[in-house]
């Protein structure tokens, strides 16, 4: 996030007219997330870079929507408030998201695949985007 190419991996490339969609799914626990390589990333550590992108003009606005158990913790108290940054998290900092389309509605071609195809939050966010209101909503 913060444009460093030395620490591996992509890089966003952005400036002080970039308008950033940030968008994280996977587990998270009061004052983490789950990273997919088995790490985590903390609330300080996250709000931190936030706050370097702000201080060195990396967007205009940002807008970071995070899908996870707690996910509120990741902002809630901690994101500051003149930044121009829009955060929405799936639940709040004690708080479980729930799955969606679990046993019976898992199936993949047919087969049930033993697990939630999904989430409420972000399925329903989806599921709204389909109905081609896009241009017409607001955030």
């Amino acid at each position: 996030m913060k444009g460093d190419a030395s620490a591996g991996g992509k890089v966003l490339k952005s400036n002080a007219n970039s308008k950033i969609f940030w968008y994280f799914a996977d587990h998270g626990a009061p004052g983490l997330v789950a990273m997919p390589n088995g790490r985590y990333l903390y609330a300080d550590e996250l709000n931190k870079a936030v706050e370097y992108m702000n201080t060195n003009k990396m967007y205009k606005e940002m807008v970071m929507y995070m899908e996870a158990c707690e996910s509120g913790s990741m902002f809630e108290n901690i994101l500051k408030k003149d930044i121009n940054v829009y955060a929405v998290s799936a639940a709040n900092a004690k708080e479980s998201s729930w799955g969606s389309y679990c046993s019976p509605d898992d199936m993949v071609n047919g087969k049930s695949i033993h697990s939630c195809l999904g989430d409420l939050f972000s399925v329903n966010w989806m599921e709204d985007s389909d109905k081609g209101k896009m241009g017409q909503e607001t955030m």
